[in-house]
């Protein structure tokens, strides 16, 4: 392993900021620190390394901020779009037909967690985040479920289960197979990524739900009691969580509400019918979200208020963008750092031929993985956590890949199961289960949580869902 200074610093610094989670303090400082430290020792000298590593606080945040800026832009949306229904009533209509399924927090856990998988399985995770967060979340609040519990389970089955085995595009099979030097096992890994993402999401669910079922109150209890349980379990951040997702008061509904429960439902279903008909995915289908929330918001105003809409509107906007900012601001300057372990960030904030601190450090590890199933399967899968470490599940694929690859080559070892397995563990966490500044933070905002708990929540369940099915994939193939 050769590493310079700056990998040192970086290395140190995530193992710093992934400690200072589990022991729940705040990881800002040490993001803003090891930032600095990282300008200062890449550019080297100590007047310039200075004016670098100050430079590289600044830089690495705009570049975070944009790269975070739809995720800001589509909970401003789906916020305002919220609010504007709840001056109007238009959201009790909505969710009346499915409070008569969704009897209880219990019920509701579960149902979620099905929901979430199925929506994300079909159009990825962030676009189906605001349609469960437009219809389901009100009713899991309402008959019990906290809102830890409901993000819990919407980052479950959505970033973690669905996007791990990416049963219908089978975009991250294909990228494992082909990094591994064998593309025809594709169909191999994208089999068994499905057999392990259910053992993992299994075990990680059932986990989560043994531990909130403690807070699971009876429908509309919005005692002192519950708001005494919810600080003691979650912290006192939490017990607030219910009262922000109620923006605006709740109004006695009519036909106009009617109306728009009916047309912000069905506005969502031509959504989804139309990422189906055009094969729109990802961002794309973010953004037909986020855009068709923009819309609801409009004419939802303009209905409330008539010849004021034009001022309301601007109202509604500045209680989205205010509670996007809320969220993910602290989020801000964690992912900043931690892009600057991919090259693309790294250039984009230090200039041409700045490295990937954090892949350059995962390939000086690979040569130290011995070739015994067991150890080659933890090794691949201690690899893909560190490369979702970065936020991005996906992109960690290839290197996972292509330890699966080496570490197989003359020694009998499944391609395919070490290319599933890295594979599970790159994008449940970056995906992102675990990983505060991964996509997760889409879902704490619509639920009103912490990012940074509800990582905190996250990890122990699915870590111990990646090691059940790690070892069940080694004695099973």
């Amino acid at each position: 392993m050769d590493w310079d200074l700056a990998h040192i610093i970086y290395a140190s610094g995530a193992v710093t900021v992934v400690l200072a989670m589990l022991f729940r303090k705040g990881v800002i400082i040490p993001s803003l620190v090891t930032t600095f430290l990282l300008g200062w020792a890449y550019k080297g000298g100590f007047g310039e390394g200075i004016v670098a590593g100050l430079a590289a606080i600044y830089n690495a945040n705009i570049m975070a901020a944009k790269e975070l800026f739809s995720i800001i832009l589509l909970i401003a949306f789906m916020v305002g779009m919220l609010n504007a229904l709840k001056e109007l009533g238009a959201d009790r209509k909505m969710i009346a037909p499915i409070q008569g399924v969704i009897v209880n927090g219990h019920m509701a856990y579960w149902i979620l967690f099905g929901a979430t998988a199925l929506l994300s399985t079909a159009f990825w995770p962030t676009p189906a985040i605001p349609l469960v967060a437009a219809v389901l979340i009100p009713v899991a609040l309402r008959v019990g479920l906290p809102p830890m519990g409901i993000a819990i389970a919407v980052t479950l089955a959505g970033q973690g289960m669905a996007l791990a085995a990416d049963a219908l595009m089978q975009v991250a099979p294909a990228l494992s197979a082909k990094a591994a030097g064998a593309p025809q096992i594709a169909e191999d890994v994208w089999m068994k990524s499905i057999v392990l993402t259910l053992v993992v999401g299994g075990v990680a669910s059932v986990i989560s739900y043994a531990r909130i079922a403690k807070t699971i109150k009876k429908p509309v209890d919005t005692s002192e009691e519950q708001d005494n349980l919810n600080k003691e379990y979650f912290g006192e951040g939490e017990a607030e969580a219910a009262a922000t997702l109620e923006f605006m008061p709740q109004k006695e509904s009519g036909t106009i509400a009617a109306f728009f429960a009916i047309f912000t439902i069905v506005a969502f279903l031509l959504d989804i019918v139309a990422m189906s008909v055009f094969d729109i995915k990802g961002g794309d289908a973010g953004a037909l979200i986020g855009g068709t929330a923009a819309l609801i918001m409009l004419v939802a105003t303009i209905a409330r208020h008539k010849g004021e809409a034009f001022e309301e509107i601007g109202e509604r906007l500045t209680e989205g963008f205010g509670f996007a900012i809320k969220i993910m601001g602290s989020i801000i300057p964690i992912a900043a750092f931690f892009f600057l372990g991919g090259q693309e960030h790294s250039v984009a904030v230090f200039g041409e031929g700045a490295p990937g601190f954090l892949f350059d450090i995962v390939d000086g590890i690979q040569a130290y993985i011995p070739s015994n199933e067991f150890i080659a399967a933890f090794g691949v899968l201690l690899v893909g956590i560190l490369c979702g470490i970065d936020g991005s599940g996906f992109a960690g694929l290839p290197i996972t890949g292509a330890l699966a690859g080496a570490l197989s080559h003359g020694t009998g070892i499944d391609t395919s199961m070490l290319a599933a397995v890295g594979q599970m563990g790159s994008i449940w966490s970056g995906g992102g289960t675990f990983i505060a500044w991964s996509s997760l933070v889409a879902v704490a905002a619509f639920v009103g949580v912490s990012p940074i708990e509800l990582a905190r929540k996250n990890f122990f369940p699915v870590i111990t869902g990646l090691v059940v099915a790690t070892m069940l994939a080694v004695l099973i193939w």
